[in-house]
Order: structure tokens, then sequence, then C-alpha cells
């Protein structure tokens, strides 16, 4: 009796190893493209079409055209201390602005 406790001290362990191996290669990372494919026009954002918008006031008009100069689906405009989410979308146009509503960075994401 004696000789199974320390076995079963083990398990634990072993059953943690044994799902550990089996969990990493369920993760496996899928193959990643080396380019992306453009599906349709304004599926990708190109931010080299809205830097007109840098050192203007933001506001509903300019974000627009900055918008469709982009090929972009979305434009926000993020201000100083604003809370955002930081998933990355390359449909969407981002203009920081600051605090005056001045136009400092216009990016795709």
């Amino acid at each position: 009796m004696t000789r199974g406790i320390p076995m079963l001290r083990s398990l634990p362990a072993c059953l943690a190893l044994a799902f550990g191996v089996q969990g990493c290669a369920f993760f496996k990372p899928s193959s990643v493209p080396a380019e992306v494919e453009v599906i349709s026009e304004g599926t990708v954002c190109d931010a080299a079409g809205a830097q007109f918008a840098l050192g203007k006031t933001v506001d509903e008009r300019l974000g627009e055209e900055a918008r469709g100069r982009a090929h972009a689906k979305v434009v926000r405009v993020l201000r100083p201390g604003q809370i955002v989410t930081r998933e990355f979308d390359a449909s969407r146009l981002t203009l920081d602005a600051d605090a005056r509503g001045v136009v400092t960075r216009a990016h795709c994401g």
C-alpha cells in the first residue's frame, strides 16, 4: 500500500504534463499568408490618402473626406484622454486629434 501513495502524489503532475503537451499541440498557430489579398475596394485602409488632414480641425466633413481618400470603411477620431479599444481593424482610419481638435496623425487600425 505504501508503494502506491508516492505514485498517486505524482499523478497530478503527470496529468498536467500530458495535458500541457497536448494543449500546446492543439493551439498551434495557423500559417499566415505573407501578403494580404484585397477582396474588394474599401476593405484595407491606406492612410497615405488621409495625410492631407494633418493640421486641420476635425469635423464630420473632414472625417468623411479622409475616410474616402484612405479607402477605409470607417473613421474614428481619438482625442487626448479618450478611452479606446486597442483591436486592430485594417479597414478603419484613425485620426488622432489634439485638445483643440486639430489632426496630429492619420493612421489605419
